[in-house]
């Protein structure tokens, strides 16, 4: 797809999440509670990765991926970001929780190694 394609790179997908910050929290200010399913579905779609939401929800100064003259202002992108947050913790917890099956997996691979 062309979002795909305008999203290969971390710098092209906080790009990506910068564009819906516009969206919804400057051109249509009504659907600022949508920002966390847009978000979900950026990631369902796998146009934007894990590491570049929890990148861009711990990141509140300008930087490199902000435009000279933001299009957004920072109160409003607080306000996305408070809107995020459920979605960042869901992220969070379903990586801690991934990375626990993954210790347990490991334990019992062992486990089974060291009977034999």
């Amino acid at each position: 797809t062309v979002l795909r394609a305008l999203a290969a790179s971390t710098i092209q997908q906080r790009h990506l999440i910068a564009a819906f910050e516009w969206l919804c929290g400057t051109r249509f200010t009504s659907h600022l509670k949508y920002f966390p399913v847009l978000l979900k579905q950026l990631l369902d779609e796998e146009l934007v990765e894990e590491e570049t939401f929890l990148a861009w929800a711990s990141d509140f100064t300008r930087n490199e991926y902000s435009a000279e003259q933001s299009m957004v202002c920072l109160d409003t992108l607080e306000q996305l970001k408070n809107s995020a947050q459920p979605f960042i913790t869901w992220l969070v917890e379903a990586e801690e929780e991934g990375d626990s099956e993954e210790e347990e997996d490991e334990d019992e691979s062992e486990e089974g190694s060291d009977g034999a």
